[in-house]
């Protein structure tokens, strides 16, 4: 599986059209079938994203607004809630990121709010927001990491 089949399946588990979907996650149809379809950078960017959660011992949702709510998300914001979460563990950057599987250029990129995990998180916790589950649970359906999943109820 990878995270676009995760996405669909979650949406058509809710009953909603494609249409309806983009809509609630404020972009366009054409941007969410990239996703849904597999073929956008949240296919990595989202693992990474999850990953930096666990190492952060840190709700994912928590990485992206402090309210944890996708309407209060910003540009940059993420890098800076990463940065104050990792500093607060006591981790460098080049710690993190070697944690993480991440080459330290571009953790350097997340931290500096430069990185696809600034659309993505944002737009990804919309769609989580938007089918009621934790955006954690897109990357772990059934506790697993979707690309250990052939399918899932």
């Amino acid at each position: 599986m990878n995270l676009g089949d995760v996405l669909r399946k979650e949406r058509e588990k809710r009953g909603f059209d494609t249409p309806e979907t983009a809509d609630r996650m404020n972009v366009s149809e054409e941007e969410y079938l990239e996703m849904e379809g597999g073929e956008s950078p949240a296919e990595d960017w989202g693992p990474t994203l999850a990953q930096l959660a666990i190492s952060l011992e840190t709700p994912t949702s928590r990485l992206l607004a402090p309210s944890g709510r996708a309407a209060d998300t910003r540009p940059g914001q993420a890098g800076e809630l990463i940065a104050e979460r990792r500093e607060a563990k006591g981790l460098s950057a080049e710690d993190l990121a070697r944690e993480v599987g991440l080459d330290p250029d571009d953790y350097a990129q997340v931290e500096a709010g430069e990185s696809p995990i600034e659309i993505y998180g944002p737009r990804l916790l919309a769609f989580a927001e938007t089918v009621e589950i934790p955006v954690f649970n897109l990357f772990y359906p059934c506790g697993l990491p979707f690309q250990e999943l052939d399918d899932y109820p």
